[in-house]
Parts: C-alpha cells; structure tokens; sequence
C-alpha cells in the first residue's frame, strides 16, 4: 500500500476529527434527551422544557464545543500519542465547555436544565472517545503513514538518551531510530546502541539519505539559530521536527510537556497552510480591523487633534517596511518621537528617552501608537497576527533561514509581542516569528490575538 505524504495523513485526520465530533453533538443530544424526558422521566422532578428550545441553541453548543476542543490541541494530530494522552486533553475540553454553556447560558438570560447538561457532558465523553477512535481507524484507510517512522536524534549527551529510552518504552510499536547525529566532536561510533551517522555538518545531506520523517534536536547547548538554518536547509517539507528542552527545565516542570514519556518538547510545524487558512485570515483580518476602526475612530481622532496641537511633526509618522515575500511598503504610526529624530534610529529601550514626547510615552506605553496600522491591515499589507514588519537596511542583513520570515505577511502583534515585547530587539525576534512561520494556525492567532490584549493592560515591555 503507498504510504501517503505525512502532511495530507495530518490534514485528513483533522477534517474526519472535526466530522466526527460534528455527528457526534447532535447525536449525543437526542440520546440525552430521551434518556431525560423517557426512560428516567419517572424518577426525576417533572421537566417542562420544549426541544425547539435546546435545538435553537444546538448550533452555539456546536461552536463552543470545537472552540474548546481545538484549545485543548484535539484537532492537531499527534503521532506519538499516549494511552492517557487524549483522555486527559477531552476532560480538559469538557471542563471548559461545561464552564461555557454555563456563562453562556447566564448571559444569555436563558434558562436550561442542569440535569440535561450534565448529562450531555457525561454521555459526551465515552460517546467521543469512541467516534475519534473510529475517525482515526478511517483516516488510516483513506491516508495511511508509516506506523514505525524513522526518527533521527539530533545529540550525545544526557537528554538525547532519556528521549532514545523514552522512545524505546513508547506503547505500540516503536519507532525505528535511524541514527543519532552528533553536536560535538566525538570518537565514539554508538550512542544508546544506536549507530553514530554523521555531524551537525553533515545532516541535510543524512536527513535525505536516510529517509528520515522525524528529527529531535535534543542537545540543549545546540544554538537555536543553527537548528532553525538546518530546517530551512532541509527540501523534504514532510520532515517533521521536535525541540526537546535539558533536563534542568524537566525537573523544574517550567515546560509545556509533551505525551512522549512526560519530556518538555517544542514541535515545530510544518508551515505553508492551504488556502482556506489564508482566505479564512484575510477575511478576519478584513473583518476585525475594520470593526476595530468603526470602534476606535473616535479615539483615534483625539490623538490626531492632540498631536497637531502640540506641533511636533505630523500626527502620523510613516516608515518603509518589508512585507509579504519582500515588497517594501509605508508603515503607519502615530508619532511618539520628536521630529528632529532620524526616521531609522534604533527605538527607545525605556521611558526616560529624551526623543519620546510627553503624549508619545502615553501612546507607547498603552500601544495606542499601533493603532493607524489598521489601515495598513485593510490595505492587505499586512495581518492582524504575525512577524514584525522589519526595515529594509535590516533585512538585507538577513541570513538564507532568517529571510523565511518573509514568507508571510508582517502582523499588528505576534509571538514577538506576547513572549518579549520591546524587552527584545526587533530583529532578535526571529525565532519567535519562526516558529508562527511552521505552526501557523487560526487558533494560534485568535491565542495570539487574547494574550496581546492582556499584555497591552499589564504594560510590560512597553517604552
């Protein structure tokens, strides 16, 4: 049987995924109510409810119900699964969707049986377990993959042999362990029992040769910026990568854990989403920017006003930027800085900046200075989410992996902006961007989008 490509495996698992649990809701609903109003009638208090009632309300149960679903990582697919591993994410989901259906139901002023929810929320759990089993077991027929992939360890040291025996232990059938690379000079030709290949040098080159479909970086001296050139070098799209974090981080539990034997691992995706996720993104980005200017246009006039009557230079500061696949275009800003400035000076690192204005360190401190890029959003020049559009003198600067931050369009906020803010130099953001690049989703961007706003109220990082 031809193996299908990793990627479309993992696109249709997602799509039978979301089916399933769309036939699951409407059914799980029927079986509750006839548990409800038939068989355990008699031996619970009378219920006068109407089904119109819960059938008009079915469709937002269905969206909080994905919503919660997706936030917990259940429709990204996993090949390294636990045997708890799911089980653990969908009570996670349901704890989060009972909670919804519950505000919901508050806000919404409208008035449901709490028998009946809990009961959905209790025949849901077994009744989705087993229609993602069945999803699973179908999605194998239509695209199957390899069930042993072939996994290269990237490391010598202490971590890469917790993630060879963590491998080793894995239930199933376990994985076939290609070859361990190695980051440092050694004389040694096994590691673990398993063959010794190549270098760090050497590894494009044994990626292919090997056929490899998994790589974990698990030497934690290794330079990020060098594993992030090595991806980019890498032709094969379907290799999938994983970021393994030391021991001292294990022990500290300071990482999100991945199902692999309890190790704190960063996967990095595989990037390039289909055209639905694009299309879908630019109508958010059409939508919600305009949205936010109908809002804020009010505001946005008063600092307009304020700004001319303080006479400091135009209200709105222009600069070129690069964008999307390297096409320069003019930024939009309110001006925050004197104008005597040089339009490319490196930005202020804190509030006692004798370039900021008196309004300008208000507007930085609140983010308000970001607001005119809305247009700049409408335009198409850039998204809502994403890289930080950089200046040209700088990207020319760009190293081959580094100009992959190109390939999407520049954001209003980004990893950059929830993870360092102005604590890090724009262009010391790279591997954050990076990472957006390989694992880019609609729900990382709403995650994204959320964390901003409660970044913006703390004012951390923010001169």
């Amino acid at each position: 049987m031809k193996l299908a490509p990793v990627r479309r495996a993992d696109r249709v698992l997602m799509i039978l995924l979301i089916a399933a649990d769309a036939l699951t809701i409407p059914f799980v609903f029927m079986l509750t109510w006839v548990l409800r109003t038939v068989i355990f009638a008699g031996n619970l208090p009378d219920f006068h409810h109407q089904l119109s009632l819960y059938l008009m309300v079915l469709p937002v149960v269905a969206v909080l119900w994905i919503f919660s679903f997706a936030r917990a990582g259940l429709y990204t697919p996993k090949r390294h699964l636990g045997s708890m591993g799911e089980l653990q994410q969908l009570l996670k989901a349901f704890v989060f969707l009972l909670v919804a259906l519950m505000a919901a139901s508050y806000m919404g002023r409208m008035e449901f049986s709490r028998v009946i929810l809990f009961m959905f929320i209790g025949i849901s759990i077994p009744m989705t377990s087993f229609a993602r089993f069945v999803a699973r077991k179908i999605a194998n027929l239509i695209a199957p993959v390899r069930e042993a992939p072939r996994i290269l360890i990237v490391g010598t040291g202490e971590v890469a042999a917790r993630v060879i025996t963590a491998l080793r232990r894995f239930p199933g059938k376990a994985p076939e362990l290609v070859g361990v690379v190695y980051s440092a000079p050694t004389d040694e030709v096994v590691f673990e029992n398993v063959e010794i290949v190549s270098s760090l040098d050497d590894i494009v080159e044994t990626i292919s040769r090997l056929k490899v479909d998994e790589v974990f970086f698990a030497a934690p001296e290794l330079d990020r910026s060098r594993i992030l050139e090595i991806i980019s070098l890498v032709e094969n799209t379907e290799v999938h990568y994983r970021l393994v974090t030391d021991l001292f981080e294990i022990a500290l539990g300071v990482s999100d854990l991945d199902d692999l034997a309890k190790l704190p691992i960063v996967e990095i995706g595989y990037g390039e989403p289909g055209a639905l996720h694009r299309i879908t993104k630019r109508f958010m980005d059409i939508s919600i920017s305009f949205l936010l200017l109908l809002i804020l246009l009010p505001l946005m006039s008063v600092i307009y006003l304020l700004q001319l009557l303080r006479k400091n230079g135009s209200p709105v500061f222009t600069q070129k930027r690069v964008g999307h696949k390297g096409k320069e275009f003019t930024l939009y800003k309110f001006r925050t800085m004197k104008p005597e400035s040089d339009e490319y000076e490196v930005a202020p690192i804190s509030m006692n900046d004798s370039r900021v204005t008196g309004i300008g360190k208000f507007l930085r401190r609140t983010s308000l200075d970001e607001l005119p890029q809305l247009f700049n959003i409408l335009r198409g020049d850039m998204s809502l989410v994403g890289p930080r559009p950089e200046m040209p003198f700088i990207v020319d600067r760009y190293t081959s992996w580094q100009r992959h931050r190109l390939d999407v369009k520049p954001g209003l906020t980004g990893m950059w902006q929830i993870m360092g803010r102005k604590e890090l130099p724009l262009h010391d953001n790279l591997g954050y961007d990076y990472y957006y690049i390989r694992n880019q989703s609609l729900m990382l961007d709403f995650t994204i989008l959320l964390r901003t706003i409660a970044t913006i109220f703390k004012g951390r990082g923010a001169y």
